[in-house]
């Protein structure tokens, strides 16, 4: 593991590393990783040194969500209306398994107040029933005004039809 160094002149907490790899052709480059203190930073930096005139080099950046908040909701015989987050937001992964006897369906809406079931959704998820749905993503789903969750019947936007007591297991992760 390579040792990180503080990147002067810089009070963000950003770190980098560099590392010597073998070309294949007798000769080392530099692998740079860098690292970011700031969980919430959506943008990294890259840069590629010792470059030689006509060398090609490709960057890959890619962001690792870390300290995600966990929601956790074993539905009541409601909507389960509940407002997740009252700010900007990202959705990083779900696991939600339906234990009912048919489709349930959870939905997000980009609100900061408790949603209100069939108004403003943004996005559904159906669960089949006795399946278990799993998405995590580095990214997420970008919730501008906050996250918020209604759980129903029916698929519709607009169905306001409540899911039955311990129908489905939710736990969201979000930032």
């Amino acid at each position: 593991m390579p040792d990180f160094v503080q990147v002067p002149p810089n009070s963000t907490g950003e770190k980098i590393a560099v590392t010597q790899l073998p070309d294949g052709g007798g000769n080392n480059v530099d692998r740079q990783e860098i690292v970011l203190s700031d969980p919430s930073t959506y943008a990294a930096k890259a840069s590629v040194t010792n470059v030689e005139p006509g060398a090609v080099y490709g960057i890959a950046v890619r962001r690792v969500c870390v300290g995600d908040t966990p929601y956790h909701a074993i539905s009541a015989a409601t909507t389960n209306a509940a407002s997740i987050k009252a700010a900007l937001g990202r959705v990083t992964g779900w696991s939600i398994y339906n234990n009912a006897g048919g489709t349930r369906y959870v939905k997000f809406h980009d609100t900061a107040a408790v949603p209100t079931p069939g108004a403003g959704v943004m996005y559904t998820i159906g669960i089949q029933a006795g399946v278990q749905v799993d998405f995590s993503s580095d990214v997420g789903i970008v919730f501008l005004n906050g996250i918020g969750i209604t759980m129903t019947a029916n698929i519709a936007d607009s169905d306001t039809t409540p899911v039955g007591l311990n129908d489905l297991a939710v736990n969201v992760n979000y930032k």
